[in-house]
């Protein structure tokens, strides 16, 4: 993990031998995907039962899980396809604290950053499959998930503990199954949940644009030096979230 000013104590042994091969970066950042100043919009378990966006979109972000870690957004399959439409689909996952002694680490009982990195990876796992299955192996072949770190979630007082999970999650997308995997958050919030923790070569996805004419947030990162893709806003005429890429 790269952090700044934070001390590791790792417990277990096997988290140990791997942290160094864990934590290093995954790869040189990738190129955002969406050309600067296209329009999209996400959606997720909110809009079930409801009409999709119907402007026309460059790309559509979709939310796999339902507000939390191992839980289901049941319309997935059918806002994948909308999303796909627009021929630029992306997905995002929910993220929050929690522990796992199994996974592909062997924790000690008392090694919680063990289970916490556990955690995280297993659900990103899980919502990697669930995705797959919904639409019919299509996410296998898209390449952005994004990571949404939100404090609304349950999250451990403890920033080292969150960046554990954070950590497990980046790692399955991004070393397991091969695809980029950035951040959704803002700044303050990443600062609450994660501390100083800036995962080298992670993109972000900025909440809180005022609108189209809100581009200066761009330059708004999470954590400094990273990359920012797109911001998010809310169109009030719509009652919806659109995004703009940067």
């Amino acid at each position: 993990m790269v952090f700044k000013g934070n001390v590791f104590r790792l417990a277990c042994a096997a988290f140990a031998a791997l942290s160094l091969a864990a934590f290093l970066p995954a790869s040189a950042a990738a190129a955002s995907p969406l050309p600067s100043g296209a329009v999209g919009s996400d959606i997720s378990w909110p809009q079930c039962g409801g009409d999709y966006p119907t402007d026309p979109y460059w790309f559509g972000i979709i939310g796999v899980t339902g507000g939390h870690p191992f839980s289901a957004n049941n319309c997935f399959g059918s806002e994948y396809a909308w999303a796909q439409a627009t021929g630029r689909p992306q997905v995002y996952i929910n993220l929050d604290y929690g522990l796992r002694a199994s996974g592909p680490l062997d924790c000690l009982a008392e090694d919680t950053g063990c289970q916490a990195y556990n955690y995280g990876y297993q659900s990103a796992a899980w919502a990697y499959d669930y995705a797959s299955q919904q639409s019919g192996g299509a996410t296998q072949k898209q390449n952005v998930w994004w990571l949404d770190v939100e404090t609304g979630n349950y999250w451990s007082d403890d920033s080292v503990q969150n960046a554990y999970v954070i950590q497990g999650a980046l790692d399955f997308l991004q070393r397991k199954v091969n695809k980029t995997a950035g951040v959704y958050s803002t700044s303050y919030m990443w600062r609450v949940l994660a501390g100083d923790f800036s995962p080298p070569g992670t993109p972000n996805w900025v909440a809180g644009a005022a609108g189209l004419d809100n581009a200066g947030m761009c330059q708004a990162a999470i954590w400094p030096g990273a990359e920012v893709w797109a911001v998010q806003y809310l169109n009030l005429y719509i009652d919806l979230d659109q995004n703009l890429a940067c």
